[in-house]
């Protein structure tokens, strides 16, 4: 009987040692980051008098990343975004005599805090978002100056409200997201001047301008709904973005409507020695 009993104890003891390991995986937290992939459909609207006296309208596509993560595990009061927005469109001008070919692009970082709100299913968000823009314009038409960039860099107030809806069978999420410019830097030319007399001749006079409300006001609301499904989590939405700045006797307005489709999902980075994917983890690289 002693060799039996041995036996026994020897297996318990193993049982124990699985349970109590697969108990400290269960336990330990990961820091997921939250993605959204969008692609949208937009409505232009632009006046660049540098360009053209003319409104130009016109449509584009576009496309979303973004990306939020909490700071670490303990401290999941504040949260950091990254967000990155690529798009191309083609406009024409009112009498549909010329037309303005353009393409953007938009990366930017935001930190947030999450305020505590008593009201139940409901999230809000406020912070501030740091954001660089790349704007070049093309109207062939133009002989002597056919092309125009917009290039800035905005420090921007934001908040983000978000809010749970139960239904039968699934849960959806109402998100409301909203920036508008404070304070930035943006690259202004004067008319007429002509960006071979400002970059070949280094002649930058007047055209690199601070901006503020004052001389630049804007909002950027995006109104979305994430619907889970089986296997995926989809998310659908409007964006309306409103801009107007100013800088050497030049008004600019750029406005634009957008509908929005994509995915959401989180994801977690498994790399390097101390952090490997635990064991019951399946990778290509093993």
């Amino acid at each position: 009987m002693y060799p039996m009993n041995k036996i026994r104890f020897l297996l318990l003891f193993l049982f124990a040692t699985m349970v109590v390991s697969a108990q400290n995986t269960d336990d330990k937290k990961y820091l997921l980051t939250s993605k959204t992939n969008t692609i949208g459909i937009s409505t232009l609207s632009f006046v660049d008098p540098y360009l053209s006296p003319l409104t130009y309208d016109g449509l584009a596509i576009s496309y979303d990343n973004e990306a939020r993560r909490f700071l670490s595990t303990e401290n999941t009061n504040i949260s950091t975004q990254s967000l990155l927005n690529l798009q191309a469109g083609i406009l024409l001008n009112t009498p549909v005599s010329s037309d303005m070919l353009y393409l953007g692009a938009n990366y930017g970082w935001e930190m947030c805090y999450h305020a505590v709100i008593p009201i139940k299913g409901l999230k809000v968000l406020v912070g501030g978002l740091l954001d660089i823009d790349f704007g070049f314009k093309n109207m062939e038409r133009n002989v002597n100056n056919p092309v125009n960039l917009d290039i800035s860099t905005n420090l921007n107030l934001s908040a983000l409200a978000r809010y749970t809806i139960p239904l039968r069978h699934k849960t959806l999420q109402l998100q409301l997201a909203l920036q508008t410019p404070v304070i930035g830097y943006m690259f202004v030319p004067k008319a007429g001047a002509s960006y071979y007399e400002m970059f070949d001749l280094g002649n930058l006079t007047d055209a690199f301008h601070f901006s503020s409300l004052y001389n630049k006001r804007g909002l950027n609301s995006t109104l979305t709904v994430e619907v889970p499904f089986n296997r995926s989590v989809w998310r659908f939405g409007l964006k309306m973005k409103i801009l107007r700045y100013s800088a050497n006797d030049l008004v600019f307005d750029k406005n634009e409507f957008s509908l929005l489709v994509g995915t959401s999902f989180d994801t977690f980075n498994f790399a390097g020695r101390k952090n490997k994917a635990p064991k019951n983890f399946v990778s290509t690289q093993d």
